[in-house]
């Protein structure tokens, strides 16, 4: 396999001649009303990679750029809070003994463009979700290959380091896709002390403890969480507030609140958000305002739309809407939070759902572009 590192000296051509047209067109395009978006996918041909487009906040119109960085199925990204850059993993290192990878990338935010500035192994095979801690300062990341979940330092100047702590856990379920631990997500809480690790194949919420300063990780400790067997917890949320968390199981499509508070994980309630399985649940997140969560299903291609009580933390559905596409792998709200981007894996597409702030319901727009396998979403703050 191969990544932009090891490209052909005629590819790296081709590459900068396409990115330095699409700069000098997108340049001209750009607005105050428009903001950039990126996304990833399951690319896994030269010419293909991270895509980025432009969404008018005014009209919901999605114009495409094009493929700003041809990396080896760049399947997950995250966008630095403050700075312009990129993270992206390759979802790759599925053989014995080998690892995925994880790409820093710098952004011109006017053009869209992307620069690769360092690559690293990404401390495991099969790398599939990432997050940055509260002070920008570490990458979490998490392996759906071995069940590895791992630390990397973050450079003065963006670029990433070798992994600075590793760890291993362990589990298994009934299911066939549970032989053994498959971590699906991970994030850090709000106090910066904690890193929560969704884990499809042990059934459980790992929780560890996490040294911003040495980015270092501790065992799984006792506050970990099981859930049912073959349940399959895959993305996790956190409530604006802080004192909730939200959870989407995949193999059993679940929305689950739970309460966070003192290190622990309380479970508050559980929604069935699909039907049954092979129906399976993607991607879950909550509006910046904290009053509304938003789950996307497979199989149903819908994305499901819930009201949040402030006080609990509950959830009561509103709506169950088309995402316009099939396969909504993930989706992501805009800044402004007036739309919703689906990434429909199985159809190719990424679709424009307009929202409504403050019923939170969504509508089909009819907007949409072409991305090949579409898995990921993100609107950088600087975009």
């Amino acid at each position: 396999m191969t990544d932009s590192r090891h490209a052909s000296p005629t590819r790296r051509a081709v590459a900068a001649g396409a990115l330095g047209l699409m700069a000098a067109s997108t340049a001209q395009a750009a607005s105050q009303d428009e903001r950039l978006v990126y996304v990833g996918g399951q690319a896994d041909k030269d010419d293909q990679g991270i895509v980025a487009a432009r969404l008018n906040l005014v009209t919901g119109k999605l114009s495409p750029i094009g493929v700003v960085a041809p990396l080896l199925r760049p399947t997950w990204l995250v966008a630095h809070p403050s700075r312009p850059l990129i993270y992206a993993l390759s979802e790759t290192g599925y053989g014995p003994g080998e690892q995925g990878q994880v790409h820093a990338l710098k952004a011109d935010p006017s053009t869209g463009a992307l620069t690769v500035i360092s690559t690293v192994a990404s401390g495991g095979g099969g790398p599939a979700h990432m997050s940055l801690d509260r002070e920008a300062g570490g990458l979490l990341v998490a392996h759906y290959g071995t069940g590895h979940v791992a630390a990397l330092p973050v450079r003065a100047d963006g670029g990433l380091e070798a992994t600075a702590s590793v760890q291993a856990n362990t589990g298994s379920g009934p299911a066939p896709q549970q032989q053994g631990p498959h971590a699906h997500a991970v994030m850090v809480d709000p106090t910066g002390r904690k890193a929560l690790v969704a884990d499809l194949g042990a059934d459980r919420i790992f929780v560890h403890d996490y040294d911003a300063a040495t980015r270092k990780l501790g065992p799984p400790d006792e506050a970990s969480v099981a859930l049912p067997p073959g349940t399959g917890p895959r993305h996790l949320a956190p409530h604006p507030n802080g004192r909730f968390v939200y959870l989407l199981s995949e193999i059993v499509p679940e929305t689950r609140t739970y309460r966070w508070e003192a290190g622990r994980l309380a479970l508050v309630q559980t929604l069935r958000a699909g039907g049954e399985p092979p129906i399976n649940g993607a991607e879950v997140a909550v509006s910046a305002d904290g009053r509304f969560v938003y789950a996307s299903i497979r199989v149903e291609h819908v994305i499901v739309a819930y009201a949040v009580d402030q006080a609990s933390g509950e959830l009561r559905e509103l709506q169950r809407i088309a995402s316009g596409g099939k396969t909504p792998w993930s989706f992501a709200l805009d800044p402004t939070g007036r739309w919703l981007l689906a990434a429909n894996q199985g159809s190719n597409t990424v679709t424009v759902l307009a929202r409504d702030q403050a019923s939170g319901r969504l509508a089909a727009t009819g907007q949409a572009i072409a991305a090949d396998r579409p898995t990921c979403l993100v609107f950088p703050a600087w975009g």
